[in-house]
C-alpha cells in the first residue's frame, strides 16, 4: 500500500513540476468585447477607491499621465489614483477592442471635489495590463470648461448604441476613417474624411462644428478657435476646406481602440503649434487669427455609420510647446510627407 501511495505521489509531483515548467500549462485567454468592457469599468471604480491592487497590472506596466505642465511617465498609484475623489454620472463614453486587446472611456468625474473630463485607455498582452493612459482635461485658462452646462452633464446617446450588426464597419475601417479625420484637418480639405452631413463636433463640451455655432471666442495666443469666423461654413467638411485650423502646424495621432459593435474610433493625440499659419487653399476664406507657440493634448472619439463621421468628442488640455507624449513611437504625423 505505502509503495502505491508513493507512486501515485510521485508522477502528479512530476505531473506538476512539467505543467509549472510550461507556464502553468494554460494558454491565457484574450479578453472579449466584454470582458474589456467590463475591465475598463473596473479600472475607472478601482481610481476613484485608490486602488490600482483590485485590477491585472504588468509588473512592467507603462503609465502615462498629463498636468498643466506636460505629460508624466508615473508609478501605477500616482497621480489620479491619489486625488480621484467621484466617479462618473451620466457622462460616459466606453469603447473596447478586443481585436487590439485595448479599452478606452472618455468620462466626467471628479479629482479633489472638482470635476474633470478624463480620457482614460488601457492594453492588455496575455490578461495583464502593459499600458495605461489619463488624458486630465481640468478646464481653466484659455479653454475654460463649463460642467454645468447640458453638454458636459450627459454624453450623446449615439455614442452608447449598437450598430446593427449588417452594417458593421470592419477595425481596419474604423482606423482608417479615423486617421483620415487628422488628415483633412491638417490638409485643409474637408473631403479627405468622410463626413455625414449631420457630423457635430464638440470640444471640451462646446459644439465647434455643426449645431448651433458657439459664441465664445479663443483667446489670443491661446488654443483652437471655438468661434468667431464671420462666413466661414460651420459643417465639420466646409469648416476644415475654409482654412479655419491652418494654425496647427503638425499632429502626431496614434488610433488606440476601435470598437465594432459600437462604431467608435479612439485616437490619442499630440498637436503642435509653432505660431505660424500655413496658408489656407486658394479661394477659400481661412482663419486670420494669429496664436501663440503651445500644444494641445487630445482625446478624439468619433462614431461611424455607414462609413461616415457623425458625432465626434474632442477634449483638449493647453501644454507647454513641444510637450512629448512619451508614446512616440506609435505616433503617426500629419500633414504626412509628400
Amino acid at each position: 500500500m505505502k509503495s502505491s501511495r508513493f507512486h501515485i505521489v510521485f508522477v502528479a509531483a512530476v505531473f506538476l513540476a512539467a505543467w509549472a515548467g510550461t507556464g502553468c500549462g494554460v494558454k491565457v485567454e484574450e479578453c472579449d468585447r466584454q470582458c474589456l468592457d467590463n475591465l475598463m469599468h473596473r479600472y475607472i471604480e478601482a481610481l476613484v477607491r485608490h486602488d490600482p491592487e483590485s485590477l491585472p497590472f504588468a509588473d512592467s506596466v507603462k503609465f502615462t499621465e498629463s498636468t498643466d505642465k506636460g505629460i508624466e511617465v508615473l508609478e501605477v498609484g500616482k497621480g489620479l489614483w491619489e486625488t480621484a475623489t467621484e466617479g462618473p454620472k451620466e457622462y460616459r463614453i466606453f469603447a473596447a477592442d478586443p481585436e487590439g486587446q485595448a479599452a478606452a472611456c472618455l468620462v466626467v468625474m471628479k479629482e479633489k471635489d472638482q470635476p474633470v473630463m478624463l480620457g482614460a485607455r488601457i492594453k492588455l498582452e496575455e490578461g495583464k495590463i502593459t499600458e495605461a493612459e489619463h488624458l486630465i482635461v481640468r478646464g481653466g485658462g484659455s479653454m475654460p470648461l463649463n460642467f454645468s452646462g447640458p453638454n458636459l452633464l450627459k454624453s450623446r446617446p449615439g455614442f452608447d448604441e449598437d450598430i446593427p450588426e449588417a452594417e458593421r464597419m470592419e477595425r481596419e475601417d474604423l482606423v482608417r476613417i479615423g486617421l483620415a479625420y487628422y488628415d483633412a484637418l491638417t490638409s485643409e480639405d474637408g473631403t479627405r474624411a468622410p463626413f455625414a452631413k449631420e457630423c457635430e463636433r464638440r470640444e471640451n463640451g462646446m459644439v465647434t462644428a455643426g449645431g448651433p455655432p458657439p459664441k465664445a471666442k479663443a483667446a489670443p495666443g491661446g488654443a483652437m478657435p471655438t468661434g468667431g469666423f464671420g462666413g466661414v461654413p460651420t459643417d465639420c467638411e466646409g469648416q476644415l476646406s475654409a482654412g479655419v485650423f491652418s494654425y496647427i502646424t503638425e499632429i502626431r495621432p496614434r488610433l488606440v481602440v476601435a470598437d465594432v459593435q459600437k462604431g467608435l474610433a479612439v485616437g490619442f493625440s499630440m498637436f503642435r503649434h509653432d505660431g505660424t499659419r500655413r496658408p489656407p487653399r486658394e479661394g477659400v476664406q481661412g482663419n486670420t487669427q494669429t496664436y501663440g507657440e503651445f500644444n494641445l493634448a487630445a482625446v478624439h472619439v468619433y462614431k461611424i455609420r455607414n462609413g461616415k463621421l457623425y458625432e465626434i468628442e474632442a477634449p483638449g488640455a493647453v501644454l507647454p510647446y513641444n510637450t512629448r507624449s512619451h508614446w512616440e513611437a506609435e505616433e503617426q504625423v500629419y500633414p504626412q510627407p509628400k
